[in-house]
């Protein structure tokens, strides 16, 4: 009788993150989508595609910050294992590093001048998902490697909106400890 208690304690759990999380989910694949799809139509010497880029990277982050870390306040409250709370975590963790990564992506397939260190010869965009990904995940973490740098201005500013999620998300998570209530 407890196991099946508790789960359906889990089951709702999981469902209460999905619906939680599920509009910066849905808006983050969905540009990511529209990026893919744009790409190979888009005359980018006519258009100014690294400011809409910009913008949806700031709309993003401002998704993210604002309406992710209201409803994760909420559902922080309503943790009660450890296991749990590094869903939370990790899912916002992993939705942020997508998200940039497919920034870092279109700008490179916009133009090869953005980053250095990722190879010219690459005009696949899943090739470079993979290694802006990579990238991704080294600036957040903040480790900066320095193997892949941003040299353009844009790169730069979007760059610069990863590493204030990053450390915004360490202070929410540092913030919210004690309203964690683990019962293990």
């Amino acid at each position: 009788m407890s196991d099946n208690l508790n789960h359906i304690r889990e089951k709702s759990f999981f469902k209460l993150l999905f619906r939680r999380t599920a509009f910066p989910v849905l808006t983050i694949l969905g540009i990511a989508l529209l990026y893919v799809i744009l790409m190979p139509m888009i005359d980018y010497s006519s258009f100014p595609f690294h400011i809409i880029i910009a913008t949806a990277a700031f709309g993003k982050t401002m998704i993210i910050t604002l309406t992710t870390m209201k409803q994760l306040s909420k559902l922080i409250k309503i943790c009660h294992s450890f296991e749990r709370l590094l869903w939370v975590f990790g899912l916002i963790i992993i939705i942020s590093i997508f998200s940039f990564a497919t920034d870092y992506t279109c700008l490179f397939q916009l133009s090869h001048t953005a980053f250095e260190g990722i190879a010219d010869y690459s005009n696949s965009y899943i090739y470079n998902l993979y290694h802006f990904f990579y990238f991704s995940v080294i600036t957040f973490s903040t480790v900066g490697y320095g193997d892949i740098t941003p040299v353009s201005d844009i790169a730069r500013f979007i760059v610069m909106l990863e590493i204030f999620l990053s450390f915004f998300l360490i202070v929410f998570a540092l913030s919210n400890i004690k309203k964690i209530h683990i019962n293990e």
